[in-house]
């Protein structure tokens, strides 16, 4: 997604995050795991140019992270710039229950990939959602599915880049 987003969104710059969710059960690697292979995917996106840049700014703030928290922290690292949020149909889905997500439209431009699985349709999450560039990416796979395939001992690592598989497995993530 980070590749795509390059192209058709046009960005400059990518920075990947790695959140405190608050929505998100244990995923059962540590955060220092989670930077690892942030930074792991940097490197390999960073592979056909210098794009990508990992931030841990949200592992250091206390409590959960909040995605308007991080918009607001951005902005003042990079006065001026326009910020574009890349988010998962999923998540778009869901984003009624974020924190001032009516907020996040000020802050950004909301760029939603969507999977194989259909509609963005407001009447779906039952809220009216904010707006965003939709892009068909057709990525039927979720980082959820992911991880249950490893906890399963089912073969995963083509559905990730190789040297992430690599840190998966020889850390013992996400197993059973």
């Amino acid at each position: 997604m980070c590749l795509y987003a390059r192209e058709l969104a046009g960005l400059d710059r990518l920075i990947v995050s790695v959140s405190k969710n608050p929505f998100k059960a244990s995923a059962d690697a540590s955060d220092e795991d989670r930077a690892v292979m942030t930074g792991l995917l940097a490197v390999e996106v960073n592979s056909a140019g210098t794009f990508a840049e990992t931030s841990i700014w949200e592992l250091k703030q206390p409590g959960p992270s909040y995605t308007v928290d991080l918009l607001r922290h951005a902005a003042e690292l990079y006065p001026g710039d326009e910020l574009v949020l890349l988010v998962g149909e999923d998540s778009y889905r869901q984003m009624s229950q974020w924190k001032n997500y009516r907020d996040i439209p000020r802050l950004c431009t909301i760029a939603v990939f969507g999977r194989a699985t259909g509609a963005y349709a407001s009447d779906i999450c039952g809220e009216p959602l904010p707006p965003a560039n939709l892009y068909d990416f057709n990525m039927p796979v979720s980082a959820t599915q992911v991880r249950a395939l490893v906890a399963a001992g089912k073969p995963f690592a083509h559905l990730v880049m190789p040297s992430i598989a690599a840190y998966i497995d020889s850390h013992g993530l996400y197993r059973s």
